[in-house]
C-alpha cells in the first residue's frame, strides 16, 4: 500500500512540475504575437526612392491575409490604393515591395491591414513618407524620432475596401522580441510555482499518512 501511494505521489509531482514548466512557455509564445501589425520600415517622414521594401510584423492571432495600401497625405477623399495582398504572415520580415517609381513624387501615407479569420481586422498607418524619385531629397531620415512613434496610428476596420533602393536605415528595436532576461525570469517563475505545488502536495500527503 505504501509503495502504491509513493508511486502515485511521484506521478503527481512530475505532473505538477510539467505543468509549471509549460505555463511560462505558453505565456512567452502569447507575448510574441502583437495585438496589431507593426511597420518597421519605411518609417514616418522617411524619404524613399524606387523599389522600397516594406518590413514589419503581421503574425497576429487568427491571421488570414494582409493588405498594404497607400494614399496621398491629407487626401480629402481618403482614397487608398492597393500595393499588395499577401496571405503569408511575417514575424518579423518583409511584408511587400512598393515600387514608388510608378507614382509621382510627393508625401504619402502607408497602411498595413491584417484581416483575421473571425472577420475582424487591425491596421497600422505610417504617415508622411516622402517619395523622391525625381526631386531632391532634403534629408534621408525624419528630423525628430519622437514623431515617428506618434505617427503610428492604429485603426480597427471591418471588411476590406479594395529600383534603386534607398540607403538602408538602422531598424528600431522589435517590440515583439523578448529579451533573454525576460525569458529566464518567466521560466524561473514557472519553476517556482512547480516547486511550490510539490512542497504543498508533500505536506498534504505526509499529514494524511500521519492521521491514519
Amino acid at each position: 500500500m505504501i509503495k502504491l501511494n509513493a508511486m502515485r505521489f511521484h506521478r503527481m509531482v512530475w505532473f505538477v512540475v510539467l505543468i509549471a514548466l509549460l505555463v511560462p512557455i505558453y505565456s512567452v509564445r502569447a507575448q510574441e504575437q502583437p495585438a496589431q501589425p507593426v511597420v518597421i520600415s519605411p518609417r514616418a517622414g522617411e524619404a524613399v526612392i524606387g523599389l522600397t521594401e516594406i518590413s514589419g510584423v503581421t503574425g497576429l492571432p487568427g491571421f488570414q491575409r494582409v493588405e498594404v495600401e497607400y494614399r496621398y497625405t491629407n487626401d480629402p477623399k481618403n482614397t487608398w490604393f492597393l500595393i499588395a495582398e499577401v496571405d503569408k504572415s511575417v514575424n518579423p520580415g518583409k511584408i511587400a515591395d512598393w515600387d514608388t517609381s510608378l507614382i509621382s513624387d510627393g508625401t504619402y501615407d502607408l497602411r498595413v491591414t491584417v484581416y483575421k479569420a473571425d472577420g475582424s481586422s487591425q491596421s497600422t498607418t505610417v504617415r508622411g513618407i516622402r517619395v523622391r524619385n525625381y526631386s531632391p531629397v532634403e534629408t534621408s531620415t525624419p528630423p525628430d524620432p519622437g514623431k515617428i512613434i506618434a505617427s503610428l496610428t492604429l485603426e480597427a476596420t471591418a471588411v476590406p475596401t479594395r529600383t534603386p533602393r534607398p540607403t538602408p536605415m538602422p531598424l528600431p528595436p522589435n517590440p515583439a522580441v523578448l529579451t533573454r532576461s525576460q525569458l529566464n525570469a518567466s521560466l524561473l517563475r514557472g519553476a517556482g510555482i512547480g516547486l511550490g505545488f510539490f512542497f504543498l502536495f508533500g505536506i498534504y500527503w505526509i499529514t494524511k499518512r500521519s492521521l491514519r
